[in-house]
């Protein structure tokens, strides 16, 4: 069995448990996560200082996870960060969660949308799209006007609105949503069952990837 390590770029295990309930439904027996956390660093990653401030905590989770024979590594954050500053370190792959999201969409339709939860964040995640080559396959950004702490406060509201930007999306002309913050089987069910494309969770994205 091989193991692969998740790293939540973010202090304290706050999301581990959704992560580790999120891989058990769509892995296959033969792949383990192994989930890890920041023991210092920010609360999240809205902001770019905190980028930085989490990329060095997050680079020693990669060695020390490459060290103990875990074959892969996935950033667990759709901004990317460090991910190429990873691949630098460690011989073991690491996979982004925008960049494995935005690469599968591409496969599924000519045009893809991405819902965000903020604004703040389309510029960096535009810069991301342009980097992997998919700026002119990049149909809109739809944000739902959540931050992460209003999201983990209400996420059954962010959901809904996610839905409702979704059917947004497909106005402007996508063939595929992805979603920038990974959600639930059960939302995953609901989002098949209501929108006419194909949706993207960021999370099995990279998982699978």
């Amino acid at each position: 069995m091989a193991e692969i390590v998740w790293v939540n770029p973010v202090q304290g295990g706050a999301f581990d448990a959704e992560v580790a309930a999120l891989i058990e439904s769509v892995r296959a027996p033969h792949h383990a996560p192994r989930i890890e956390h920041l023991q210092q660093g920010p609360p999240h990653l809205e902001y770019h200082t905190y980028e930085h401030e989490a990329l060095g905590p997050m680079l020693e989770l990669f060695v020390q996870a490459e060290a103990d024979g875990c074959g892969a590594g996935v950033i667990g954050c759709f901004y990317d960060g460090g991910l190429r500053e990873a691949r630098e370190l460690v011989r073991m792959p690491i996979v982004g969660m925008g960049e494995a999201s935005m690469l599968l969409a591409a496969t599924l339709g000519h045009r893809f949308s991405i819902i965000v939860g903020r604004r703040k964040w389309i510029p960096k995640m535009t810069d991301n799209a342009i980097l992997l080559g998919l700026d002119r396959r990049l149909t809109s950004f739809r944000s739902v006007e959540m931050g992460i702490p209003e999201i983990s406060a209400d996420h059954d509201a962010f959901l809904d609105r996610v839905i409702e930007e979704a059917r947004l999306a497909v106005r402007d002309g996508a063939e595929v949503v992805v979603l920038a913050e990974h959600t639930s089987p059960e939302f995953r069910a609901r989002a098949r069952e209501e929108l006419p494309v194909p949706f993207v969770d960021p999370g099995v994205a990279c998982w699978k990837w």
